[in-house]
């Protein structure tokens, strides 16, 4: 009997550090090795193909993989139909992902109307004039590569290109006048693929662990010490997924209290938590976080 196998896409270069971390938080040995584009992963039922995102998509869609991480913006810039399995959001902590238009911070223009007979770079095109006819403005289209905002105003009128922070806009003069799409992560199979049973399953349960091993890592967790009369004005200030978990030490007037926070509330909460006279709490960190 043929073993089964599951033929996944995997993006590199920009992608590769913060995959490889994903990988490895789900209990993977993953490792990427880009001078021979090869991917190891110690599970014989998947067979990882490297490749740009941009090169992933047509594949998946033919069959040629059954899935693959990529982008959003790429799906939609490739035009493949390909199904989602799960959105694994930014892969760079704490950065929203977007694609803009953006024009000069001195320039004349101040409306989208204003770009009708000008000249836009970007290295996705296809959703650009989807984004133009949509808005029904007539401008010119050219495929550049590389550091567009450096060729803006010499070569273009304006560009579209993916920004995290914005602070590469803002060092060339550039602003934002329009988001186009909000980019992210996401796991996809093909419909071929997705009917049969052992590969759906395999990519389904590949999804529960990628969204929990990408939610802990925006979260840790908190455990602490709290008296009986603390407990109250405890739990108004603690925040949790669903409810923080209370129970009461044997004997004793006080009370273990677990829960999960945001990386980013910790720092305000645990002050909050010393002040109430909250004792012995010790952050810690996760590797999933399955809802």
């Amino acid at each position: 009997m043929k073993n089964k196998l599951l033929k996944l896409g995997i993006p590199g270069w920009t992608f590769k550090e913060p995959i490889e971390e994903l990988f490895k938080k789900t209990g993977y040995d993953f490792k990427i090795d880009e001078k021979s584009s090869a991917v190891y992963i110690d599970d014989q039922e998947i067979d990882c193909f490297f490749a740009r995102a941009k090169e992933l998509c047509p594949l998946i869609e033919r069959g040629i993989l059954d899935g693959g991480i990529v982008g959003r913006a790429t799906r939609a810039e490739t035009k493949t139909k390909l199904t989602e399995v799960c959105d694994l959001g930014s892969l760079y902590l704490g950065q929203e992902t977007k694609i803009v238009l953006a024009i000069p911070e001195k320039s004349k223009m101040k409306s989208l109307k204003d770009l009708k007979g000008k000249k836009i770079i970007t290295r996705i095109p296809e959703i650009t004039k989807d984004f133009l006819m949509k808005n029904k403005i007539s401008a010119s289209i050219e495929f550049s590569d590389g550091t567009n905002e450096a060729k803006v105003p010499s070569f273009a009128d304006a560009l579209v290109e993916f920004t995290n922070t914005g602070a590469t806009l803002k060092t060339y003069n550039l602003k934002i006048i329009a988001v186009l799409i909000k980019d992210s992560v996401i796991l996809v199979a093909n419909k071929k693929s997705l009917k049969d049973k052992w590969k759906r399953e395999k990519i389904e349960k590949l999804a529960i662990l990628l969204k929990g091993a990408r939610l802990a890592q925006e979260m840790v967790g908190l455990m602490l010490h709290a008296s009986n009369e603390m407990v109250e004005e405890v739990l108004k200030v603690l925040p949790s997924l669903k409810k923080p978990t209370v129970t009461q030490l044997r004997g004793e007037n006080w009370f273990d209290v677990f829960t999960v926070a945001d990386k980013k509330e910790i720092r305000n909460l645990i002050p909050k938590l010393k002040k109430i006279g909250c004792t012995d709490i010790v952050e810690f960190p996760l590797n999933k976080v399955v809802i």
